[in-house]
């Protein structure tokens, strides 16, 4: 009998998670097992069926729902539910403090949650359940719209559900959930805890799984050679290798000027000898060419596939994309970046960490600063391993490059404790334990 499981790919992230790892092969693994998964476009279909063709796949493309009157109330609502330092720090108003301080409770979350889910109406989902009459859904970003209107019609159909909480700092950055699922999978106890602590989910409802993304740094050792990969890339393969991740358009102003900071740094030998670099722009941002123009010496990666525009949730990495990404981070010597869970990446493979923890112009307002994320909670916990160094001047900057360069062995200690509080597991098999536990619902039936 063929059993039936929604699944939500609007987002970069969630393809990452779900069908690039082992995930959806896992899923598929029960041959009764059937996945449709809803995306935004058709141009979306069309590339992911290039890699994800079985015939137990099937692709629906969900038009943009608009939220409007209470839906809108309630969208709006959820940010100021969540009261933790991060939300604190980037309040803009007095207003919005206060109103934080006086809602965010326990009591008027469990209140405003029965209320949303009695009196938003939105029928978007209705005909895809008629037509396949899933017997379980799983929702792979519990934070936006889309998903929560999915939420929201298996709990009217009793079907059941299960939410992935895909990032390490939306449950105390972002908002709270608008509805709860029956089941949440998370990355690790860190975020199991926050979970139990401003979204009221019961523990024994809660899965740790570890992280999928990384099964492949885990497990995968097949790396590119050394000459062939500094080749591809023009770098020298006789010198260590600094990696540079900018922070991203939308996060600050001082990619650019870190950028020329580390090369003048190198070429005026301020590193000692021996040191190349690497920029690698993140995939969901949008490079400025004007910018690029001005630097021709400059060595770079721009991995990824974009669908728009703008920076955001529009991208996606294939296989190959991710592959060149674990080849970077095994031939790299250290990595320096802002606040970024590329330091996570990092610190699987050992390698140092720098986190710049200066300004390079004055900020307008405090979410305009590039340093802003340091005060974060999720960030702050990171932090707080010892994995990570935070250089605070050019001088200090120079000091640890310097430093890592010679020897990578300081602070090993706290880039395994890095890895163990936030990965949870090493052995591989997130992706597995996620896909069998989504089956476990299917198996009562």
């Amino acid at each position: 009998m063929i059993k039936t499981l929604f699944l939500t790919i609007f987002e970069g992230a969630e393809a990452r998670n779900l069908l690039r790892t082992s995930v959806a092969p896992t899923l598929l693994s029960d041959p009764e097992v059937r996945i449709v998964l809803f995306t935004k476009s058709p141009d979306r279909v069309e590339y992911y069926k290039k890699e994800f063709s079985d015939p137990r796949l099937i692709y629906e493309v969900v038009a943009p729902i608009k939220v409007e009157g209470l839906d809108k109330f309630f969208a709006f609502l959820k940010f100021l539910l969540l009261k933790t330092e991060t939300t604190d720090l980037r309040r803009s108003s007095r207003f919005s403090l206060f109103a934080s301080w006086l809602l965010a409770r326990p009591a008027v979350r469990r209140m405003v949650r029965f209320l949303d889910y009695h009196l938003v109406r939105n029928s978007a989902y209705s005909r895809y359940f008629d037509a396949y009459k899933p017997d379980a859904v799983l929702l792979a970003h519990l934070f936006d719209e889309p998903e929560i209107h999915l939420l929201r019609e298996a709990k009217k159909r009793r079907v059941k559900t299960i939410g992935f909480v895909n990032s390490w700092d939306k449950v105390t950055a972002r908002c709270i959930l608008r509805l709860l699922p029956d089941k949440a999978v998370v990355f690790n106890d860190v975020v199991k805890k926050e979970m139990m602590e401003h979204n009221e989910m019961a523990e024994k409802d809660i899965f740790v799984s570890g992280l999928p993304q990384y099964d492949s740094y885990f497990m995968d050792k097949n790396y590119t050679s050394r000459e062939v990969f500094f080749n591809k890339l023009n770098l020298d393969p006789r010198k260590k290798l600094i990696v540079y991740a900018p922070l991203g358009r939308t996060c600050g102003e001082s990619d650019w000027d870190i950028i020329d900071l580390l090369y003048r740094l190198r070429d005026s030998g301020r590193f000692g000898d021996g040191a190349d670099l690497l920029v690698r722009f993140q995939p969901n941002d949008f490079l400025d060419e004007a910018e690029l123009k001005k630097r021709p010496h400059l060595k770079y990666d721009y991995p990824g596939t974009r669908f728009s525009s703008t920076r955001g949730i529009d991208w996606d990495m294939n296989a190959e994309h991710l592959k060149h990404l674990r080849d970077t981070l095994h031939h790299m010597s250290l990595l320096v970046c802002y606040a970024s869970s590329v330091s996570i990446d990092a610190a699987i493979f050992d390698k140092p960490i720098i986190n710049i923890n200066f300004e390079t112009r004055k900020p307008d307002s405090f979410e305009e600063s590039s340093t802003k994320y340091y005060s974060f909670t999720h960030y702050k916990k990171a932090l707080a391993t010892g994995g990570i160094r935070l250089a605070s001047s050019e001088e200090e900057l120079v000091a640890a490059i310097k430093e890592y360069l010679a020897d990578s062995s300081p602070d090993r200690e706290g880039r395994k404790r890095l890895v163990r509080e936030q990965c949870q597991f090493v052995d591989g098999k997130a992706g597995e334990r996620i896909g069998k536990f989504i089956l476990e619902p299917f198996k009562t039936q």
